[in-house]
């Protein structure tokens, strides 16, 4: 079994003993760890430690940083972990209609989601428009517009006097929450992509920028929703960082539908782009399957 491990403790001392990662009386097996996340800036971590788990899974090391209210990351990524260079070759030399048909299905899969969120909030709204399966531009367009209308009900449904959607730098504590929560599923889809064998910095919507994991932020598209039910679900806890670190640990470790079958999220992002390089190793783009939210699952 891999385990994908998460430190908060800050009294954390780490150290190898006879093969297993010890922190007090707690062990774990290196071998079946197949990620690790620390969000304990005062962890104190053996070199031996830190140099044997990097070896064997990515590892994201981050510390609040109180002056910007944001998370600092860095990334220890294992060596020799690139076993699929086919995948890698389809997804840099993809033909332009494959391309499309991918980051169509990604944006406008992310569109079909967050308007069954919505509906959830507000049963009368009118059903999206079919748009053709290679309209790529059209569905940019349709994004764009549909982020201003979501966002404003977003916002009215969680009662926030707010009017924009702050990517950056955020100060309003809903946006902060939902930043603090994309970076979770970031840094999840980042692994992925690297234990499915697939370079995380080429993306196929978001172009290529240094230390960006561009198609992270591609496959991320239709998992938002994922975070923003969340985020409303627990509006009285997302002001406390401890908080919303146990509430969006929960949300992967919780289970969602997908193909007609029940999965834990963290499941269903191996899943997701798996089908993905399938359909890059495949020419066929119909082999990828991007997560749908369930009717169900909008509840809230």
């Amino acid at each position: 079994m891999i385990h994908h491990l998460i430190l908060m403790d800050e009294a954390a001392d780490l150290r190898i003993k006879d093969g297993l990662l010890t922190c007090g009386d707690k062990r774990i097996a290196v071998q079946v760890l197949g990620s690790l996340q620390c969000l304990a800036s005062h962890a104190r971590w053996s070199q031996t430690a830190l140099c044997t788990v990097a070896q064997q899974c990515p590892v994201i090391m981050a510390q609040w940083d109180k002056r910007t209210e944001k998370w600092l990351t860095s990334s220890l990524l294992p060596r020799c972990r690139y076993v699929n260079p086919d995948a890698t070759f389809r997804l840099c030399s993809l033909k332009p209609r494959h391309s499309t048909q991918l980051a169509s299905d990604l944006l406008f899969t992310k569109v079909n989601n967050q308007h069954s969120l919505v509906r959830a909030l507000e049963p009368s709204l009118a059903p999206l428009p079919r748009l053709a399966s290679n309209s790529f531009n059209r569905i940019l367009r349709l994004e764009a517009k549909w982020a201003r209308f979501f966002w404003a009900k977003y916002f009215l449904a969680a009662s926030q006097d707010l009017f924009v959607r702050e990517k950056r730098k955020a100060q309003a504590p809903l946006n902060v929450a939902l930043n603090y929560g994309y970076g979770f599923l970031y840094h999840a889809l980042e692994w992925q992509c690297i234990a499915s064998g697939l370079e995380p910095g080429i993306g196929i919507i978001h172009r290529l920028r240094r230390s960006r994991p561009s198609l992270a932020c591609d496959l991320i598209e239709p998992f938002r929703c994922c975070v923003e039910l969340y985020v409303m679900r627990h509006l009285d806890e997302m002001h406390d960082i401890k908080f919303m670190a146990g509430r969006f640990a929960e949300m992967l470790e919780d289970f969602w539908c997908y193909n007609d079958k029940r999965f834990r999220l963290r499941t269903i992002i191996r899943l997701t782009v798996e089908s993905f390089a399938r359909a890059l190793l495949t020419q066929n783009p119909h082999a990828f399957r991007p997560f749908v939210l369930h009717a169900r699952d909008a509840c809230l």
